[in-house]
């Protein structure tokens, strides 16, 4: 009987500390900006980002997170991102079978890059996911073209 109230509280903790996590973000923390509503799944576990390594890229620490999306096309997430990042530069591309759209602030510190689902280049497929990269320095806009067509030029000029 003993062991019986312990497995029931040990697991009274464990749907306590779940039922924690069900929190749905709206703005992403890394970089503050909006996140997609299709960041959602919808199964009451909310958003919460996976980090991503940070490491070198072009001589720029990166910082990043990265969200799935959910019963979304790519279409209607870059327009949504589109109609909320002002002041971002818009670069689309298509690398490894996706759609690669990223929006780039002026400085290049700041990017948010949208992956479509595997597709032939121009579909408007499921979205996949969203990305969002902190840059110390910047990245040049010359770079940020070269990542959505899966070819990284470090070369500023």
């Amino acid at each position: 009987m003993k062991s019986a109230l312990i497995i029931v509280a040990i697991l009274a903790c464990g749907f306590t500390s779940a039922s924690g996590q069900g929190k749905l973000l709206s703005n992403d923390p890394l970089t503050g900006l909006p996140l997609h509503p299709g960041t959602n799944p919808g199964n009451g576990l909310g958003n919460r980002p996976t980090q991503m390594p940070e490491g070198p890229i072009c001589n720029s620490k990166q910082q990043s997170e990265f969200y799935s999306i959910y019963k979304m096309k790519t279409d209607d997430v870059v327009s949504w991102y589109a109609s909320r990042l002002a002041g971002f530069k818009k670069f689309s591309g298509y690398a490894s079978e996706r759609a690669q759209i990223a929006f780039r602030n002026s400085d290049g510190t700041t990017l948010v890059i949208v992956t479509g689902d595997k597709g032939a280049k121009g579909a408007n497929v499921e979205a996949y996911s969203v990305a969002y990269e902190r840059y110390q320095p910047g990245l040049p806009e010359k770079t940020v073209a070269g990542l959505t067509l899966g070819n990284l030029d470090c070369r500023s000029k």
